[in-house]
């Protein structure tokens, strides 16, 4: 792990991308100003375009839908940090109550996580009509797709609504995954098939906190999971196939759990580094 990106605040400014170093090894990296970090795969970074008008963009997603919603995709890695390509503006129908985005790196056969091959972006989200994808692809006419809609809001009156979540996603091979309904759910979009569904997360044994202290990760074998502050005690979920009649049905098992008492008190979770198996957390001293 070379470093981490922090999005950051200075007093009267806007928000802004900055590179942390974890390793000597790594070099310098210019603060991304008026750009925030989405997501981040294949050595390439997902901003989002933070205007004097649109500073609470994670916060509130209606002010960047105003003026549209502006994304990047920056090659940190390259000379001297100058591959910063400015995707076009998504054309939606409505203006999107909230949104997300996440992206794929891939090779001219699909390999994920290449760099310096070609990449996607999936951009989700919901209006008033309903849940909605579309993609970016940099290969042949590199432009936005139609979005898709779903015919409703998915449990509108779930915990949270239908909102998408603006917590980092996770990729699994064709699909990408998003929180969604207060954190209670999982928003998923099928990259080959176009479909999305949604898949509801266990409920936590602790309300409130326990619910925003979530984030989706990835396992050793590739596959779905999440983790999740119960209490004093950090949950790792994954989604499992298990035999049900003569097939097999997917389902969440709870995997290993972590006793935070010998810890620093856990205020949050922050993300999850794919790869490494590491999960971020934001705590005090």
């Amino acid at each position: 792990m070379l470093g981490f990106l922090h999005n950051e605040r200075v007093v009267n400014e806007a928000f802004s991308a900055r590179f942390v170093r974890t390793s000597a090894s790594c070099p310098p990296l210019d603060t991304q100003r008026r750009w925030l970090a989405l997501d981040a795969r294949g050595g390439r970074v997902l901003h989002h375009r933070a205007d004097e008008h649109a500073g609470r963009v994670l916060f509130d997603r209606d002010d960047a839908a105003s003026v549209g919603i502006r994304l990047a995709v920056w090659d940190p890695l390259s000379a001297a940090g100058g591959g910063h390509l400015e995707l076009p503006v998504p054309v939606l129908p409505r203006r999107p109550h909230c949104w997300n985005a996440a992206l794929l790196c891939c090779d001219q056969n699909g390999l994920q996580d290449h760099a310096g091959g070609t990449f996607r972006v999936v951009l989700v989200g919901t209006d008033h009509e309903g849940t909605f994808a579309c993609v970016y692809t940099s290969l042949g006419p590199a432009a936005w797709s139609e979005p898709i809609y779903t015919a409703q809001h998915p449990d509108p009156g779930g915990a949270g609504g239908g909102y998408a979540d603006p917590m980092r996603g996770a990729v699994v091979r064709n699909a990408f995954y998003f929180l969604f309904q207060g954190r209670t759910s999982i928003l998923k979009y099928d990259l080959a098939t176009g479909d999305m569904s949604v898949i509801r997360l266990p409920p936590a044994s602790h309300s409130g906190r326990s619910i925003l202290c979530t984030v989706l990760t990835t396992t050793e074998d590739g596959g779905l999971g999440f983790a999740r502050v119960e209490g004093d005690k950090l949950c790792l979920w994954s989604m499992e196939a298990r035999p049900n009649g003569g097939a097999l049905a997917m389902e969440w098992t709870q995997g290993r759990v972590i006793d935070l008492r010998s810890l620093l008190p856990v205020i949050n979770l922050l993300g999850f580094a794919d790869g490494l198996g590491m999960i971020l957390v934001w705590t005090i001293n």
